[in-house]
């Protein structure tokens, strides 16, 4: 019977060691997890599910300090529960209710952000020449018609001095003109006065006389000496005729008298009508070189337009005001814009087809973006309509900041390595933000796609690959709360689970929320 019993010993004891070296060995690898307490410890995520139920009910679930978990100073973050004072919440959070709004058809892609060539251009030089000052330097912004750079050209010089020429004529011819003019009205005053006096029966004309002191050129001798003939063959026939009546002259004499008088009376009434005709010519000669001076000093002018001078400067060359730059070509800039390329330096030699500086107008660009052939149908629709659909621009250097644009062109052939169409966003860069060259992903809004559970993104935070945000229980008491979120459009997430509508999430602050809890997880552990 000893013996019995001392085997029965011996076997219990080894019992006992094996079942002790087995529950070591669990412990040790995890296998077997001790829980102390009657009422355990629940998971979290657990916790959180049967927090969200009214705390205080009688149901509540309690922690290992006899009260609700929720309530519970000491055990609160297990369930993932932050409370918050008043003042601190005013002061730190800001809440926002979970909407029920309509959500927009997002298509987000990535693009190049790129120069709008229709606002590019390159600057050369209307003529060839030596490029004596550059005024525009790498960078700069310039306004249309600033001195770019300035070039001494003989060629310009050349043009320039026929335009003097040409107005020199055309000054002239406008004086000659004026001349031709006093010169006609006081001849057209004496043919008057003669063509008065040869029908009448006067020795002396006043009238006659008065035009016969002012300037009439060679018609003034010829005009005069006729009219003195035909005076001095009045008098002569007069005074035959009064001799014949007296029975003292002969008959003879005086139709010898009277052939003289016609043919003074003739060779006046000629003179006359020549002079009448010239005085016509002569006005129209006038006219006419004061035209043909002006057409060539307005070819000379267009000419001169050609190497960019406006109305303004060729006064100037006029006026000779730049004699001393008699020579020297301004190269002006055709378009504000900035100035992308400078290509040249003083003292060389450029030619009529030299790039000189690129201008670029910055305030609007194009962005580049590679759309899949099944994403063109609600581009092209929208297109076709005539309403181009609306584009957010983003880039790495400005965060979220957003850059607001349109989509206005789809490319025409579909690129065969990557099976995509090149789109075309139009976006406005006023404030020069914008880089040709940056990398920029784009948000397209193709409309609407139903209604959507919609918080502000920074509402919904990460921890361990799960997405959560908080709720507010009541004053003061926020809760964690696990979502599954959807798609995102302007600042908003789509919460597909995990929330009701009207709901109150901490928008603003949740990261103080969280830090929270995870401070007090530590100081748990």
């Amino acid at each position: 019977m000893k013996k019995f019993l001392g085997a029965l010993s011996h076997a219990g004891w080894a019992l006992f060691v094996f079942t002790a070296l087995a529950g070591v060995f669990l412990w040790r690898t995890g296998a077997l997890q001790l829980r102390l307490g009657a009422a355990g410890h629940h998971d979290g995520r657990q916790h959180a599910e049967c927090a969200g139920h009214e705390h205080a009910g009688a149901g509540a679930p309690k922690c290992e300090h006899g009260v609700a978990t929720i309530d519970c100073d000491n055990c609160r973050f297990e369930v993932g529960a932050v409370k918050v004072r008043p003042d601190v919440a005013k002061a730190l959070l800001k809440p926002a209710k979970v909407e029920q709004r309509e959500l927009a058809r997002t298509l987000r892609l990535t693009g190049s952000v790129q120069l709008d060539t229709s606002r590019v251009t390159d600057v050369t030089p209307p003529a060839a020449g030596r490029l004596i000052k550059a005024n525009a330097h790498l960078g700069q912004a310039v306004k249309k018609g600033d001195v770019l750079a300035v070039i001494h050209s003989g060629e310009f010089g050349e043009a320039k001095a026929a335009y003097l020429d040409a107005y020199t004529r055309v000054e002239l011819a406008r004086k000659e003109q004026e001349r031709q003019a006093a010169v006609g009205a006081a001849l057209a005053r004496l043919i008057a006065a003669l063509a008065e006096w040869r029908q009448g029966d006067m020795k002396a004309d006043p009238k006659a006389l008065a035009a016969a002191k002012e300037p009439l050129g060679e018609w003034k001798t010829k005009l005069l000496g006729a009219a003195a003939k035909l005076r001095l063959a009045r008098s002569v026939h007069d005074r035959e005729k009064a001799l014949v009546e007296k029975q003292v002259g002969t008959r003879a004499e005086l139709e010898q008298a009277e052939q003289e008088l016609h043919t003074a009376e003739a060779e006046l009434a000629g003179l006359l009508e020549e002079a009448q005709l010239n005085l016509k010519l002569d006005g129209l000669r006038a006219e006419t070189a004061v035209r043909q001076a002006e057409a060539a000093a307005d070819a000379a002018e267009q000419r001169i337009h050609i190497f960019g001078v406006d109305h303004a400067r060729c006064a100037d060359i006029r006026a000779r005001k730049d004699d001393s730059e008699f020579a020297h070509l301004h190269v002006l800039a055709p378009m504000a814009g900035t100035v992308t390329a400078q290509h040249v330096t003083e003292g060389r030699y450029v030619k009529d087809e030299t790039t000189l500086f690129t201008l670029a107008d910055l305030s609007n660009l194009w962005v580049w973006c590679n759309v899949y052939e099944r994403d063109l149908g609600p581009l092209h629709a929208a297109l076709a309509a005539g309403k181009p659909p609306h584009a957010c621009i983003r880039v790495a250097a400005f965060g979220d900041e957003p850059f607001c644009g349109s989509v206005d062109l789809i490319g025409s052939t579909v690129d065969e390595h990557t099976r995509t169409v090149r789109v075309r966003v139009q976006v406005d860069n006023s404030q020069g933000k914008l880089r040709p060259g940056m990398f920029a992903s784009v948000e397209i809004n193709l409309g609407a796609a139903g209604k959507a559970a919609l918080v502000p993104r920074n509402a919904v935070l990460s921890d361990e690959g799960t997405q959560f945000v908080f709720q507010e229980i009541k004053d003061g008491l926020w809760l964690r709360r696990d979502v599954k979120v959807g798609r995102s459009h302007d600042g908003l997430v789509e919460i597909v689970s995990g929330l009701d509508a009207g709901a109150t999430v901490a928008a603003g602050g949740a990261f103080m929320l969280k830090s929270d809890i995870l401070r007090a997880k530590m100081g748990a552990g």
